[in-house]
């Protein structure tokens, strides 16, 4: 039988856990036309939730331009990506005949080149003349998908994925601004996502920043237990095995309801038992995801100094409500400013943050454990 557990992003067909309330209040939010901020740390889901979100919304009508600002390196790079994903999303829409003509007709930025692809057509675009400056470039991607949603009479809905990734250019300040001019102007609704909370949220809550007060802040958190532990039952059962509420209970606990790590342990549950789940099952596949993972939380060692990797680990060890307090600095034996410095770096990558609970700790929880070894 098939493993029926899945750690990769999920297509719009792949069995998720859960999520409807957050799913309708997004759909609410297109329909204002309003604006919103999805925000979690990472592995949450955010990409394959705004994915189904999409799907259902192009059952609607609508026309969904998704973009994806990992790794963007400059401002002619965003303006590209922009006009891509508009272009895949109508190829999605129309006839390859009214395509042509479509794309003609509200765009003269960028023209679409179609390639042959195993699934019919790639699409890339180019400049049409010469580049001019990057930011009127994108200023004028934004400008032709705002005329493009009024005169051709199409709800769009548009995400910027990964949208922290802008700040990483020198010209953000820039980008910033021109984007938020032209979204203001526009009766159209976008989703801006991302996993480096601080940033973002900082690119929404500084007054001094252009897109101050201009989204609905829409938390992902975990996984309840009343939604996780059925949804793990019902997929071992999917694949002819039995996997009891208590050792569902077990899985969703140590994986301290992080949606990527329910599913990744379960998969390696999954494939070492029989058919019946056990405990050893459970803690095997525990070591065995601890091994797998080791090598992307050793990359994050070897960027960090001493000092950040040792209040990694004293948080790893002990989350604590101040980590500035005497206690502390005796258990860290790390003097105070050298403590400051690496939290606010910390906090900067999403590596460290302060729970429901007030307490300061590692915010992968596989990672802390893991440190917890070291």
């Amino acid at each position: 039988m098939a493993n029926p557990f899945i750690f990769r992003e999920l297509s719009p067909t792949d069995p998720f856990c859960n999520r409807e309330e957050e799913q309708q209040k997004l759909l609410s939010y297109v329909r204002a036309y309003a604006n919103v901020v999805l925000f979690s740390p990472r592995r949450y889901g955010k990409t394959s939730l705004v994915r189904r979100l999409q799907a259902e919304l192009s059952k609607q009508g609508f026309v969904t331009i998704y973009v994806d600002f990992f790794g963007v390196s400059s401002v002619f790079e965003v303006a590209s990506r922009i006009a891509r994903g508009t272009y895949r999303a109508i190829h999605q829409r129309e006839s390859l005949l009214n395509k042509g003509k479509r794309f003609l007709r509200s765009f003269k930025t960028f023209r679409p080149v179609f390639r042959a692809a195993q699934d019919g057509f790639s699409i890339t675009v180019e400049p049409v003349g010469s580049r001019g400056e990057s930011i009127e470039l994108l200023e004028s991607v934004m400008q032709e998908l705002g005329d493009f949603a009024v005169g051709e009479g199409f709800p769009v809905h548009v995400t910027f994925d990964e949208f922290q990734e802008i700040t990483r250019l020198k010209e953000s300040p820039a980008i910033e601004g021109r984007l938020r001019s032209c979204i203001q102007r526009q009766k159209t609704s976008y989703c801006f996502v991302g996993s480096r909370r601080g940033i973002l949220l900082a690119m929404f809550n500084d007054r001094k920043r252009p897109f101050f007060q201009s989204a609905v802040m829409l938390p992902l958190g975990p996984l309840r237990d009343e939604d996780a532990v059925p949804f793990l039952i019902a997929l071992f059962e999917q694949g002819g095995k039995q996997c009891d509420k208590m050792m569902s209970s077990r899985i969703v606990g140590l994986a301290q309801n992080h949606p990527y790590y329910i599913q990744r342990l379960a998969f390696e549950v999954f494939e070492l038992s029989g058919a019946q789940i056990s405990q050893d099952d459970i803690d095997t596949g525990l070591e065995n995801v601890l091994l797998s993972e080791r090598f992307g939380y050793e990359a994050i060692l070897q960027g960090l100094p001493h000092p950040q990797i040792r209040l990694l680990k004293v948080l790893a060890e002990q989350p604590s409500p101040s980590i500035f307090s005497r206690e502390f600095l005796s258990r860290s034996a790390l003097p105070l400013a050298t403590i400051q410095h690496a939290k606010k770096n910390l906090l900067q990558q999403d590596l460290i943050d302060k729970d429901e609970n007030g307490l300061w700790k590692v915010v992968d929880p596989l990672f802390a454990r893991w440190l917890q070894s070291l």
